[in-house]
């Protein structure tokens, strides 16, 4: 059985100026200990996915419709108590920038604190003594001493690294990161990402990795998603994703991704056109406006169908 099994979701937010319709009928399927990719430019939906499947769309956003399981249990059905359970404790949720998701007034150990004794039986010394291990699981040098610190006294890197153990303090059985090291500079994102992989393979825990760094994808991900304007339109496993790209807006990715060659001798490549308005989407395929191979027949959206066995597209080319 998989471990979570997204089917049919919608998510809306309705707006004075119109629907914004983030989200429409997205189906996912992940296992146990595995690792999900998903990946497309800023606005396509990735961050209301992730917050679709822990029912925290802020409002004006409504999960509008399809079903959630995690665990062989549909989510969008538990009440707001049910659901509490669940968040942090089996389903965690590591945000792109720390600063805004830690709370300044309390100090990074009784954030982790709290969460322990939100979810578990352990007295308040015990949750600061799991604290301080879990900051040193992570990487962060004087646990003793951080625990007792603010978010402002941290710099960006442990910071995050707070996040991640908030994250696994009750070793949840799936983290959703949401573009984990957006906000650090390149060598500590290295160190956040090294991390985050070890957590992930020792605590066998399954893991759905917001982004729109292709690389990053091929590094870490077993199997990926492509995004774009609230759609799938494309998924398989990494290997036959970077093997095989079917669907034109991921071959447009691909052809963007700075390679090294020599200096003045080839351009770098880009998807002509902007991503389209959520309240105004062009009817058929979302993408024809961009694409360059598009038909009459794109005129008429297609569904996310299996060209080859594991790969499925959303395009009428790609059959």
């Amino acid at each position: 059985m998989d471990l979570l099994d997204i089917q049919g979701l919608t998510t809306h937010f309705f707006t004075r100026a119109g629907v914004i319709k983030a989200i429409h009928n997205l189906s996912l399927r992940l296992q146990k200990g595995r690792v999900l990719g998903l990946v497309g430019e800023s606005g396509c939906g990735k961050t209301v996915t992730a917050l679709s499947i822990l029912n925290l769309v802020p409002y004006p956003g409504k999960i509008v419709s399809g079903k959630i399981f995690f665990e062989g249990q549909d989510l969008l059905a538990l009440s707001a108590d049910e659901m509490r359970t669940i968040r942090g404790a089996k389903i965690s949720m590591i945000f792109q920038e720390p600063m805004t998701a830690l709370n300044p007034v309390f100090t990074v150990g009784n954030q982790i604190a709290e969460v322990l004794t939100a979810h578990q039986d352990v007295s308040k010394q015990q949750a600061m003594d799991a604290a301080v291990e879990l900051l040193r699981s992570v990487g962060i040098p004087s646990p003793e001493k951080r625990v007792k610190e603010y978010p402002h006294q941290l710099s960006g890197g442990m910071r995050q690294r707070v996040m991640i153990a908030m994250a696994i303090a009750c070793k949840p059985s799936l983290i959703l990161a949401d573009e984990p090291t957006t906000a650090l500079d390149v060598t500590i994102q290295a160190h956040i990402l090294e991390l985050l992989g070890t957590i992930q393979a020792e605590m066998g825990m399954a893991m759905i990795l917001v982004t729109h760094d292709l690389g990053l994808i091929a590094e870490r991900a077993h199997e990926v998603a492509v995004m774009y304007a609230g759609r799938i339109v494309e998924q398989t496993n990494t290997r036959e994703l970077f093997a095989n790209p079917q669907h034109p807006y991921t071959r447009g990715l691909m052809a963007s991704i700075p390679r090294p060659v020599q200096a003045g001798k080839t351009r770098l490549k880009t998807i002509p056109g902007t991503v389209p308005r959520l309240t105004d989407l062009p009817k058929g395929c979302t993408f024809s406006p961009r694409c360059e191979i598009k038909t009459a027949q794109c005129v008429v959206e297609p569904e996310l169908v299996e060209v080859q066995q594991g790969h499925l597209v959303r395009c009428w080319e790609a059959r």
